[in-house]
């Protein structure tokens, strides 16, 4: 969901940099803007004690994050953190509000996309709950792929941590999954690069 950059700024919004590994916020923290991505990318993610990730997103330019928290006025359930160095233009949710009031197209985009989000959400769900790696991985390709609808062999942009991340599965249990899925045909590697 993209709202015009010319609509934001005329309802309050600013620019803000974020550097490559800065936090747009943490987890349990209360949310007080609304972020739309200029340029760069975004992570979300939450991490257990012991370090493990699990990315709930990655978001990138024309896209928003972290709205449901804002719009219901609770904490962030997960972290946002730059990867790459980012610009946003933040907005109050109160303007928020008034952009939604005042343009009831861009609000029902709002409920499209959420209900996308959901859908999105409950396939990682249905991933993470595979019988086996390989069952796993192919659900999460094939969820990607099925998302910018495509039957098209697809360069696939994630990094082999970013699939553990996304599916639960150590990265070494990824790598090995992988090279036997290229070996059957499942996937193509070339030049480390992972296509399906």
């Amino acid at each position: 969901m993209q709202i015009d950059y010319n609509i934001l700024i005329a309802y309050g919004g600013v620019a803000k940099k974020f550097a490559k590994g800065e936090y747009i916020y943490n987890e349990g923290s209360l949310p007080h803007f609304y972020h739309q991505i200029i340029e760069g990318d975004v992570k979300l993610f939450s991490a257990n004690d012991n370090g493990k990730e699990i990315i709930q997103g990655i978001f990138t330019i024309g896209q928003s994050f972290g709205e449901p928290p804002l719009l219901l006025e609770k904490p962030y359930i997960s972290n946002a953190i730059a990867t790459s160095p980012l610009v946003v233009i933040r907005i109050t949710r109160d303007k928020l509000l008034n952009i939604f009031k005042d343009f009831p197209e861009i609000t029902t985009s709002f409920l499209f996309n959420f209900a996308e989000r959901l859908y999105d959400k409950a396939s990682l769900v249905q991933i993470r709950i595979g019988t086996t790696p390989e069952d796993i991985i192919e659900l999460f390709l094939y969820r990607y792929k099925e998302n910018l609808n495509t039957n098209e062999l697809l360069l696939i942009p994630y990094t082999r941590q970013q699939i553990a991340d996304f599916t639960s599965l150590r990265v070494e249990t990824v790598i090995r999954t992988l090279r036997k899925m290229n070996a059957d045909g499942t996937v193509k590697i070339i030049d480390h690069k992972l296509y399906y």
